[in-house]
């Protein structure tokens, strides 16, 4: 029966693989919350705008213009923010993404060994049950 002497550091290596995974599929959910809540804010501040712009014949109090042109400018403070922390998520998915695929290398490197020494196994016993039948 075969035993591949590296059995520990695939399986090892597997475990990696699967961890890198979790992680690259956990960030990349977090990046589509962000892109989610940026996309939540711009609506918010477009709804806003076109409120300001609809109401632009009727007669206002300042404190009611200037309080929405507040509001407007905190959401678009807030934009920038979520931005860039959807800047900052993408290029930790950029990194999740090479270790990922640094792994899945590693892991298909011994399990080519594997293979190659699994043929050679079964090649060597077929040639001594050969040379034991002649």
């Amino acid at each position: 029966m075969f035993r591949f002497k590296l059995q520990s550091v695939l399986d090892y290596r597997l475990s990696l693989e699967e961890k890198a995974i979790r992680e690259f599929s956990e960030l990349t959910q977090h990046l589509e919350e962000q892109k989610d809540v940026l996309k939540g804010l711009v609506a918010r501040r477009e709804i806003l705008i076109e409120d300001l712009r609809s109401s632009a014949g009727t007669v206002f109090r300042a404190e009611d213009i200037a309080e929405c042109v507040a509001s407007v400018e905190q959401i678009r403070t807030q934009e920038r923010r979520k931005q860039e922390e959807i800047r900052q998520a993408e290029e930790a998915l950029d990194e999740k993404r090479k270790e990922l695929a640094e792994a899945v290398k590693n892991r298909k490197v011994i399990e080519k060994m594997r293979e190659k020494q699994e043929q050679e196994y079964y090649s060597d016993l077929n040639n001594r049950e050969q040379k034991h039948a002649d």
